[in-house]
């Protein structure tokens, strides 16, 4: 004669498993969009951000924003050299990590030039842009343009 042994699991115990299992998930959930929405407050959280103008046409204008990866971007715009009635951009860049809080930089590459713009925080509504454009054929220009935030 064989004996079969069965292992018997009760009611409560399953259900007890099942209850811790969705109250961990349930809290691993309200722990991770906390998370995210803290550090997307941290990163939403810069004064450079906005829309920065000037009377320069050779620096017309910096748009600057914070992307979700933390970094800074900016966008320069300046008097396009075909119509002056218009402004032209000279394309999205990722700003330089500086550790001084009032200080970014940022760089454009041309096929003539490399042109780095240094921003420089006066307060909140104020920077000042210095331009430094190093052409490969040696020749060097600089400038530095007031800007005031307008939105």
């Amino acid at each position: 004669m064989t004996q079969v042994s069965s292992v018997r699991i009760p009611l409560r115990q399953i259900m007890a498993v099942l209850l811790t299992a969705a109250l961990t998930l349930s809290l691993s959930v309200v722990l991770t969009v906390t998370s995210t929405k803290e550090a997307a407050a941290l990163c939403s959280a810069n004064r450079y951000n906005g829309t920065w103008r000037s009377s320069d046409a050779r620096l017309k204008r910096i748009d600057i924003w914070q992307a979700e990866d933390c970094h800074l971007y900016a966008r320069a715009w300046s008097v396009c050299k075909n119509d002056s009635s218009h402004i032209c951009s000279w394309g999205n860049r990722r700003m330089g990590d500086s550790p001084e809080p009032n200080f970014q930089f940022v760089g454009y590459n041309w096929s003539n030039a490399d042109e780095v713009l240094h921003l420089r925080m006066q307060d909140r509504s104020h920077i000042s842009v210095w331009d430094s454009t190093d052409y490969h054929n040696g020749k060097k220009v600089s400038f530095t343009v007031a800007m005031y935030k307008s939105r």
